[in-house]
């Protein structure tokens, strides 16, 4: 059975998709080896789901609004 596509449910009840990379990439407007890297370096949180990589949209948001992030 795949679960592939299917939103996550959350604790509050809602449900948000998590991420891929590529999706990543397009929203920052940045090359998918420049998402990797900004993943890699610990930039923006992961989570490791066997191979697969995603990142939940509460951790984008977190990313993009640090004033860190802009030097």
């Amino acid at each position: 059975m795949s679960t592939q596509g299917k939103p996550v449910d959350t604790m509050d009840g809602g449900s948000r998709r998590l991420l891929r990379v590529e999706q990543i990439a397009d929203r920052l407007s940045v090359s998918r080896s420049m998402a990797w890297k900004i993943i890699d370096l610990g930039h923006l949180r992961s989570i490791r789901i066997g191979r697969a990589v995603r990142v939940r949209p509460e951790d984008l948001d977190d990313y993009l609004s640090d004033p860190a992030r802009e030097r």
